[in-house]
């Protein structure tokens, strides 16, 4: 079919699949003017069709199930500290607060195992999903808004904690939760209110709802790389400092085994060193997650940025895809011959791929951290003591029984 020598106002007499019927196009209007032409649309979600068969079911199947492992995995860590006792207590509770606001960030998936479209898509099945017809869209997208701060912010406050310990020689955070909770609870919360309260929140891609591209970047991406990049900065000033102290610990180290006699040899070590080595010692896999988080989230900003023009122009200029619905409503041709028509305004599958399967890998990657063999000790010994304590107060009921009874 040649649109181009198609009148105006032409509504086709039927819909071919996977086509469906504009129910307001025999009135000359449209049910979606960005997905609907000549009394037919596409079906909801269009990145279904937009890609090779089956490639982006079956793809962000995958990133979700890889989401819905590290939801679990963070969750048996959130369960953890907040049960065993020696883990209620600074800097414990960093991991434990950051252990939350992770699992918030990635059981958003819950909302779409089994059915994507019932976030992706409006009633109408056409339309995307979005505050104003999907109160499902509009839930896990608050939701997934308040994780992704919250992470970044617990994550600086790791960074931040850290850092004053080993090179100021400071404990500054350890009797300031009121403060920190204030700030990395509050903020996300107040940015998922703005959000939600500019009708922001829309399916675009993937299988979940975040925030539209109209406001991605001053709503979402400006406010996290406020709060990512002074913490990258930080981070690596902390790193140097670790850095030049290790180096100065082993060149001293060196020549005092080099000398033969001397005073040096019998000196301790310097109290600097000493606790700097003892920080990095107790909290380098703190340091670890946290340089994880920041260049998960920095791939992703990245992403965004190098990716957002396609999704925009190819969205907001339906004549991109005259190409691809000429292609489709030819007899013979497949999805998968017509995909290479509109492929060079689409972002790179794989890379979309990439970029959601590293951004949900980030509760798996806290469970590698802190999920160590002294934490199942720890519960060991708990399960154990809890089970002595039932066991001495059944033996006491039962020796009052008895007393009893004689």
């Amino acid at each position: 079919m040649n649109f181009s020598a198609v009148p105006a106002g032409f509504v086709m007499a039927e819909c071919p699949a996977p086509f469906l019927v504009d129910p307001l196009a025999a009135s000359g209007s449209s049910i979606n003017d960005k997905y609907c032409r000549y009394g037919c649309c596409i079906p909801c979600p269009a990145q279904n069709l937009f890609y090779k068969e089956n490639w982006a079911t079956r793809g962000f199947l995958a990133t979700d199930v890889i989401r819905f492992v590290s939801a679990v995995l963070s969750l048996i860590l959130v369960i953890s500290y907040l049960v065993l006792p020696d883990k209620r207590r600074h800097p414990s509770l960093l991991i434990l607060n950051m252990s939350i606001a992770i699992f918030l960030f990635s059981m958003v998936v819950f909302f779409s195992v089994g059915n994507p479209k019932r976030l992706q898509c409006a009633a109408n099945g056409i339309s995307p999903g979005e505050m104003s017809n999907n109160t499902l869209c509009a839930a896990q997208g608050a939701i997934l808004i308040f994780g992704s701060f919250a992470t970044c912010l617990w994550c600086a406050a790791l960074i931040l904690n850290l850092h004053v310990h080993t090179v100021w020689n400071s404990n500054f955070f350890t009797n300031r939760y009121i403060l920190l909770n204030i700030v990395c609870w509050g903020i996300p919360a107040a940015i998922m209110a703005i959000a939600l309260g500019l009708h922001a929140v829309k399916f675009e891609f993937a299988n979940l709802c975040v925030v539209s591209m109209k406001y991605i970047f001053p709503l979402f991406f400006y406010p996290l790389a406020a709060i990512v990049c002074p913490s990258f900065l930080v981070h690596i000033g902390t790193f140097f400092y670790i850095a030049r102290i290790a180096v100065r610990e082993g060149l001293e180290s060196d020549m005092t085994q080099s000398l033969s006699t001397g005073t040096m040899t019998d000196r301790p070590p310097g109290v600097s060193r000493k606790h700097v080595m003892v920080a990095v010692k107790i909290q380098w896999r703190a340091l670890l997650l946290a340089v994880v988080a920041i260049v998960t989230v920095l791939f992703y900003w990245l992403f965004y940025m190098t990716q957002i023009s396609r999704m925009t122009e190819l969205q907001n200029n339906p004549t991109l895809t005259m190409d691809w619905l000429e292609c489709m409503l030819t007899p013979g041709n497949s999805q998968n011959v017509c995909a290479e028509v509109i492929s060079s305004h689409l972002p790179p599958f794989a890379l979309i791929i990439v970029a959601e399967a590293l951004i949900s890998t980030i509760g798996i990657w806290l469970f590698v951290m802190f999920g160590k063999r002294s934490l199942w000790r720890e519960w060991n010994d708990l399960i154990y003591d809890t089970r002595i304590k039932f066991s001495r107060r059944g033996r006491a009921e039962k020796n009052g029984e008895q007393f009893f009874a004689l």
